[in-house]
């Protein structure tokens, strides 16, 4: 119950903040709606580099079995439960060798397999080496080719999304009064990278305060507490998208002064935690 209370405590004060930060450097609309996309991004994919960080060293990403002791209590007849790094990787080299074809980029993540797959035979014959170091290495190596892999995709696919939100909000709010009309593939992804340094530079505040804001889900991550480590992030995502719907309608419906005020609230205030604090009050009576 603590827990909770003062898990909505912190969502409300950083919900204060923002309001203030917004008043405090006379934000509008657009400084506010740039600043979500930056922190969206910049946050959002540190989450997603965490998870995948850890998948690296553990296997556990995408491995909700048990592992180590729990595996040992779960499956007493086996000596572990392996982790699916080397059954990502043979996985994997499909969609690689079907998009490259027989390239160089194909032969070398082919190889980088294949050592998964002996590695984690290995592993699963003679258990884990006794050595720390040797442990984090075999892991490293049996989880390297799917990790790599994840790297690659959700960094085109995560990028792609705020890419694409990128050129709808500098069509409804201009960031730097240009456009990608007339412009070739390398001239709009430049123009991706002017947002991404401008917004940096005008709304690092607001990346700070999401980052705190988000510093126990990452936390999570890193220490394998968390299942779905794309949930937040492709959330945010959604909440974005859907925040420029509502500001297309909001404009043509002439209520461009209420737009601000309307995307703090919905944005930023800790509903979600009001309501499961609301819940957890009204459970405590019939606990006791």
């Amino acid at each position: 119950m603590l827990s909770y209370f003062s898990s909505f405590l912190v969502e409300i004060a950083l919900f204060a903040i923002t309001v203030v930060l917004s008043v405090y450097y006379g934000w509008t609309a657009r400084d506010l709606l740039w600043s979500l996309w930056i922190s969206s991004l910049t946050v959002g994919y540190c989450s997603i580099l965490a998870g995948i960080g850890r998948n690296l060293i553990s296997g556990g990403m995408a491995d909700n079995t048990f592992s180590g002791k729990d595996a040992a209590r779960a499956n007493p007849d086996k000596k572990k439960l392996q982790s699916p790094g080397a059954v990502m990787a043979a996985f994997f080299l499909l969609p690689i060798a079907g998009f490259f074809g027989f390239s160089l980029i194909t032969l070398i993540y082919a190889l980088f397999a294949g050592l998964s797959i002996g590695l984690a035979v290995m592993r699963y014959r003679s258990g884990e080496p006794e050595s720390p170091a040797a442990r984090f290495a075999m892991n490293a190596l049996i989880n390297l080719p799917g990790t790599a892999f994840l790297l690659c995709f959700f960094t085109i696919h995560f990028g792609g999304f705020h890419f694409v939100h990128s050129i709808f909000l500098n069509g409804f709010f201009p960031l730097t009064g240009d456009n990608p009309f007339g412009k070739s593939i390398e001239g709009t992804f430049g123009m991706f990278l002017t947002f991404i340094s401008v917004c940096i530079i005008s709304y690092w505040p607001f990346i700070v305060t999401s980052a705190v804001a988000s510093f126990s889900d990452i936390k999570n991550t890193v220490t394998g507490k968390k299942g779905d480590i794309f949930l937040n992030p492709y959330k945010n995502v959604i909440k974005m998208h859907l925040m420029i719907f509502i500001i297309a309608f909001m404009g043509a419906g002439g209520l461009n002064q209420y737009i601000l005020y309307a995307a703090l609230v919905i944005y930023f205030f800790p509903f979600s935690k009001l309501f499961a604090f609301r819940r957890k009050t009204q459970e405590l009576p019939e606990a006791s």
